[in-house]
C-alpha cells in the first residue's frame, strides 16, 4: 500500500480570513536559509505539496465532518450523548458556531498551503513534468477546497494566489463567480493533462485525473442546483460518465469496507484522505475517532469494547432505507453483540467478531439487533445456528417499537427513546480498524475515502434525472442498487430515489447534508424524518440553508460587513 508521507513543514494560519499570519516558515526555518532556497529543493518542494493534501486531515477527521457535514439531516439522531445541538436542530445557530468557524478556517488554510506550490515552483530545481504534475495537484486541491466552501458556505472571498505577507481586503465574492473560478481551474489542469491517469490502487491519496473530472463534475451538479443552469447538468452527466468509463461495479460491497483495511486501495476508491498505520509513530492516539461515530454507547472504558462517542446513531430512515436483501446491511451494522460488561472475565467483547472470523459462533451473544425487516422465525433460525451460546440472546428490533436495550424488564419501547440508553441501537461497524482494536479514540488507521466510483453513478443518476434522460438515471442508479443484491428499479425515478439510494451506499461517509441543501430537500426531509425536529423543521432551519460565515472572518476582512453574512443569521 503505497501512502503519502506528511510532513508539517508550515505554520498553520489561514490567510485573510481569521488569524495573522507569522513567517511563512517561523516552524522550521531557524537558520539563515530563505524560504525559497528551502522550497527550491527536491524534499523542500514535495514538502511544500504533502503539506498541502495534509490539510485534508483537519477537514475530514471526526468529530469536525461528523458534525458539519452529518448533523441536522435527515439520517442521524441524538443517542446517549449529545451532538451539536446548533448544528443538529438549527435554532441556535450561530455565526460564533465553533465547529462551523474550524470548517470555514481549516478550508482557507488548505487553500494557501496548496496556492504555495504554484508560488514556490518557479524556482523549484525538479524537473518540468514533476512540477507541473505537482502544480496541477495543488491546483484541484484549491478547486475543492473551494467547492466544500460554496456548498456551505456559498458566495466567498476568493483568493488565488499565495501571499507572503498577511492581507485582509478581501471582498466577498458571488457563488456565481466562485463556481466560475472552480470551473475554470478544473478545466485548466484536465487540458494540460499532466496528472497521472488513476491513483486509486496506488494507496488513492493523489490527485488524478480521474479524480479531476469527478471534482468537476460534482461541480457543473452543484451549480446547476445552485444557479439554476439546466445546461450544467448534462456536462456533469458527461463527466461522471467519463469518470465511469464503462466500468461496472463488481467488488462486493463487504470486501470495500472490511475492517482490516485491505478494501481501501480498490479502483473503486478513487480519491482518500491516507492514514497509514505501518508507518504512524503513535498507534494509540495518531489515527482518527472514526471507528466510534454513529454507535451508541457500549460501556466504559473498562470493557474490551471499541471507543463509543454514543452520537450520530441512525434514524429510522436510515435504517428503514435498507430493504431486506440488502447486503449493504450488515456490511454497516455490526448485529451481534456479546455481554461486554463481562467481557473482561469472559475472554469476549466487541473486538470478538473480527477475532472469530468475523463472527461470534462459540460464543455467548448477549443482544441481536434485528434488522426491521426480521421477523421472530428469522431470529429463531439464527439462534438454531448455535443454540448453546444464543439461548439467551435478547433480540432488539431496530424499528419503531423495540425492546429495552437494557432488559431489565422486557418492556417495548419507543426507537427514539430506546436510544438514549445504553446498547439502545445498533452500532455501526462500517469504519472499525480491526488491527488498532482498542477502547482509545483516535485508533482508527483507514482511509477516509472521499470520492468513490459508486458515488459517480449516483452523481450521473441525478444529473441524468434532472436533465430530463430517465432511462440513463435509471440505468447509472441500478449499478449501485444491483450491486447490494437487490433487484432492478424500473419505472420513473425521482430525486428521492437516489437520495435513498445514497444513504445505503454512503452511510456514515458522505456529505449528507450538502447533498440535502443541493436538492432543495433539507425543510422537507428533516420534517419527515428528524424526530428532534418533526413538524418544526421549516421554522427551526427557516432562512438558515447555508451555514453562517463566521462572525471572526468578518471582523478580520476590511471588505467585509455585517451585510455579507448568509440569510438567517
Amino acid at each position: 500500500m503505497k501512502k503519502i508521507l506528511y510532513s508539517v513543514a508550515l505554520a498553520a494560519c489561514c490567510m485573510g480570513t481569521m488569524t495573522s499570519c507569522s513567517d511563512f516558515l517561523d516552524a522550521e526555518n531557524k537558520s539563515n536559509v530563505s524560504d525559497k532556497q528551502t522550497f527550491a529543493t527536491k524534499d523542500g518542494f514535495n514538502t511544500l505539496v504533502n503539506d498541502a493534501y495534509q490539510r485534508l486531515q483537519d477537514v475530514y477527521a471526526a468529530p469536525l465532518f461528523t458534525s458539519c457535514f452529518s448533523a441536522g439531516t435527515d439520517m442521524y439522531a441524538d443517542a446517549r450523548n449529545k451532538m451539536n445541538e446548533p448544528l443538529n436542530t438549527y435554532e441556535t445557530l450561530t455565526p460564533e458556531n465553533s465547529d462551523i468557524k474550524n470548517l470555514y478556517t481549516y478550508l482557507y488554510s488548505g487553500i494557501r498551503a496548496a496556492n504555495s506550490v504554484s508560488y514556490y515552483a518557479q524556482s523549484a530545481k525538479v524537473d518540468d513534468a514533476t512540477k507541473n504534475k505537482l502544480v496541477g495537484e495543488a491546483r484541484v486541491l484549491a478547486a475543492y477546497e473551494y467547492y466544500l466552501l460554496v456548498n456551505n458556505f456559498g458566495g466567498v472571498p476568493l483568493m488565488k494566489d499565495f501571499l507572503t505577507s498577511a492581507e485582509t481586503g478581501y471582498p466577498k465574492s458571488s457563488a456565481a463567480d466562485v463556481y466560475a473560478y472552480i470551473i475554470s481551474e478544473l478545466e485548466d489542469v484536465i487540458s494540460q493533462n499532466v496528472l497521472e491517469a488513476s491513483t486509486a490502487t496506488k494507496g488513492g491519496g493523489r490527485i488524478s485525473q480521474e479524480t479531476a473530472k469527478a471534482i468537476l463534475a460534482k461541480t457543473y451538479l452543484s451549480a446547476a442546483w445552485d444557479l439554476g443552469k439546466q445546461e450544467y447538468f448534462a456536462k456533469a452527466a458527461s463527466l461522471a460518465d467519463e469518470v465511469i468509463a464503462g466500468r461496472k461495479l463488481t467488488t462486493p460491497f463487504a470486501s470495500l469496507w472490511k475492517a482490516d483495511g485491505s478494501g481501501d486501495d480498490n479502483a473503486e476508491f478513487l480519491w482518500d484522505v491516507e492514514y497509514d498505520l505501518a508507518t504512524a509513530n503513535n498507534t494509540t492516539s495518531g489515527g482518527t475517532e472514526w471507528s466510534g461515530y454513529y454507535c451508541n454507547y457500549l460501556g466504559g472504558a473498562e470493557d474490551p469494547i471499541k471507543a463509543t462517542t454514543s452520537s450520530y446513531v441512525p434514524t429510522l430512515y436510515a435504517l428503514h432505507c435498507f430493504q431486506k436483501g440488502d447486503l449493504r446491511y450488515d456490511a454497516t451494522f455490526m448485529k451481534e453483540l456479546p455481554d461486554v460488561n463481562k467481557g473482561n472475565a469472559a475472554g469476549t467483547g466487541y473486538w470478538t467478531w473480527y477475532k472469530n472470523g468475523e463472527s461470534l459462533k462459540g460464543y455467548p451473544v448477549t443482544r441481536y439487533y434485528s434488522a426491521w425487516y426480521e421477523t421472530d422465525a428469522d431470529f429463531a433460525a439464527w439462534k438454531a445456528e448455535d443454540p448453546a451460546n444464543r439461548a439467551n440472546t435478547y433480540r432488539i428490533p431496530m424499528d419503531s417499537k423495540t425492546k429495552e436495550a437494557q432488559n431489565m424488564d422486557g418492556k417495548d419501547m419507543d426507537y427514539y427513546d430506546n436510544q438514549q440508553l445504553v446498547y439502545g441501537s445498533n452500532p455501526c461497524k462500517k469504519f472499525d480498524d480491526s488491527q488498532t482494536a482498542s477502547n482509545q479514540k483516535n485508533t482508527c488507521y483507514r482511509d477516509i475515502h472521499i470520492i468513490t466510483l459508486p458515488e459517480m453513478f449516483l452523481v450521473a443518476a441525478e444529473a441524468y434525472l434532472k436533465a430530463g434522460d430517465n432511462t440513463k438515471a435509471l440505468a447509472r442508479l441500478n449499478e449501485v442498487h444491483q450491486r447490494a443484491g437487490l433487484a432492478a428499479l424500473t419505472g420513473t425515478i425521482t430525486i428521492d430515489n437516489i437520495l435513498d439510494e445514497s444513504a445505503c451506499e454512503n452511510f456514515g461517509n458522505s456529505a449528507r447534508w450538502m447533498d440535502l441543501r443541493r436538492t432543495k430537500t433539507l425543510v422537507e426531509r428533516c420534517t419527515k424524518y428528524n424526530y428532534e425536529m418533526g413538524d418544526k423543521a421549516a421554522q427551526y432551519i427557516g432562512e438558515k440553508l447555508l451555514r453562517p460565515i463566521p462572525q471572526a472572518a468578518i471582523d478580520a476582512n476590511d471588505q467585509l460587513s455585517s451585510a455579507d453574512q448568509n440569510p438567517g443569521y
